[in-house]
């Protein structure tokens, strides 16, 4: 029976790369996303490369429709592989700025809620020893200004996945997350474009192919007991930092390497 790999966010990015390097791992592939129109125009690049793909409309902060992708995953495989929760939106914006207490809960859900609410309902079709990828965040290690709601959702991806990791050990199914820096995707593309001004005077930030950072992942996704997995080096120099520097000096030295607004 062949394998089959569900992606969250499938539609473009580092989505749509997970979903032709698995394709071509000879994984079946469903891709969820909610525009239909990326989904039908990443199908048709997924079956151009001779991956076999369905694709499906759903919004993952709705329990109804990850409910019915759930059923037609189970009704057409019976089973998931792999599991990577990869969908999720920036917002560069001051906490301050935003418009409605709506418009924040909108973010939270979207890069946080709709992340478990997925897991919740789709856990229950993985087989044994399958995988498990949540795509967090450099910014899920820590708190930069303009992305507050962000930063706080994806840092707790991180500790939700290191909870689930735990409570499916004894089913022999691994969990990782995974901790991306910026890449050449639609939404880098769109976070550049609305962000303030004061943020668009930092130095030029160095973008990672997103083919380069979904092989890296997907290669140290590797069946071990390993958790975090941080594909780009400037994040890992950030994660070495916090390790081994006194608070003060690692906020002393990040307090100057990240914009924020001035009077």
């Amino acid at each position: 029976m062949k394998k089959v790999a569900l992606i969250t966010g499938g539609s473009s990015g580092l989505g749509l790369a997970f979903a032709k390097l698995l394709g071509k791992d000879g994984y079946d592939v469903v891709i969820v996303a909610r525009n239909q129109d990326r989904i039908n125009k990443a199908l048709a690049e997924l079956t151009g490369a001779g991956v076999s793909a369905k694709g499906i409309s759903c919004d993952i902060t709705d329990e109804t429709g990850l409910r019915n992708v759930a059923a037609q995953v189970k009704k057409d495989y019976g089973k998931l592989d792999y599991l990577v929760l990869n969908a999720g939106r920036v917002s560069t914006v001051l906490l301050s700025e935003y418009t409605s207490v709506a418009e924040m809960k909108q973010d939270l859900e979207v890069d946080l809620w709709g992340t478990i609410l997925s897991a919740y309902i789709l856990t229950p079709l993985l087989a044994e020893k399958a995988k498990v990828l949540l795509v967090s965040s450099g910014f899920g290690l820590i708190g930069v200004a303009g992305y507050s709601i962000y930063c706080a959702a994806k840092a707790g991806i991180l500790n939700f996945g290191e909870s689930l990791r735990r409570e499916l050990m004894h089913k022999n199914i691994n969990v990782y997350a995974t901790t991306p820096g910026d890449m050449d995707t639609p939404q880098f593309a769109e976070e550049v474009k609305n962000a303030p001004a004061w943020m668009k005077k930092e130095t030029p930030r160095k973008l990672m192919k997103t083919e380069e950072a979904a092989a890296n992942i997907l290669k140290q996704a590797d069946g071990k007991r390993k958790y975090l997995i941080i594909p780009a080096s400037d994040v890992n120099l950030l994660a070495t930092l916090s390790k081994i520097l006194p608070r003060k000096f690692r906020d002393y030295l990040l307090d100057d390497m990240f914009p924020r607004p001035t009077a």
